[in-house]
């Protein structure tokens, strides 16, 4: 495994971990999520959690009759989480003044942060067109 890929790997199993631990600290602080906000937002953040965790820590990942390797599997994950920032950004923001309470700024740094995440997401998705390829090898 090359230092790039091990970068890559931890980053995932960590941001997993961290994400997990979130979604459970809604749960804990809110309680059981009675709104379909709450519970569309717990649920994202464990989908992407456990997603992120398993694309760092195993090569393959079988669901159902599918096997996804990793790359695929974080950029499934990685586009998840981009599209869920997204869509709570904006909602906050057409409601008040966002998550932030930041306003316009928050606007701005949701465009970049979903960008770059997108962008993240395929390189996962593609195996690399500007990460080195050897970077999403499957071994």
């Amino acid at each position: 495994m090359n230092a790039q890929k091990r970068v890559i790997r931890h980053g995932l199993v960590g941001g997993g971990f961290v994400t997990l631990l979130l979604a459970a600290s809604f749960v804990v602080v809110l309680g059981v999520p009675t709104t379909p906000g709450t519970v569309g937002v717990v649920v994202w953040l464990a989908l992407v959690g456990l997603a992120m965790f398993a694309a760092g820590r195993w090569e393959r990942v079988l669901l159902g009759s599918t096997t996804l390797e990793w790359p695929r599997l974080a950029g499934i994950a990685i586009g998840l989480l981009a599209v869920g920032w997204g869509v709570v950004s904006a909602a906050s923001l057409l409601t008040g003044d966002g998550i932030t309470g930041l306003g316009p700024l928050e606007a701005v740094l949701t465009l970049g942060v979903v960008g770059y995440f997108a962008w993240f997401a395929k390189e996962c998705w593609v195996g690399g067109d500007r990460i080195d390829s050897e970077t999403f090898t499957v071994e």
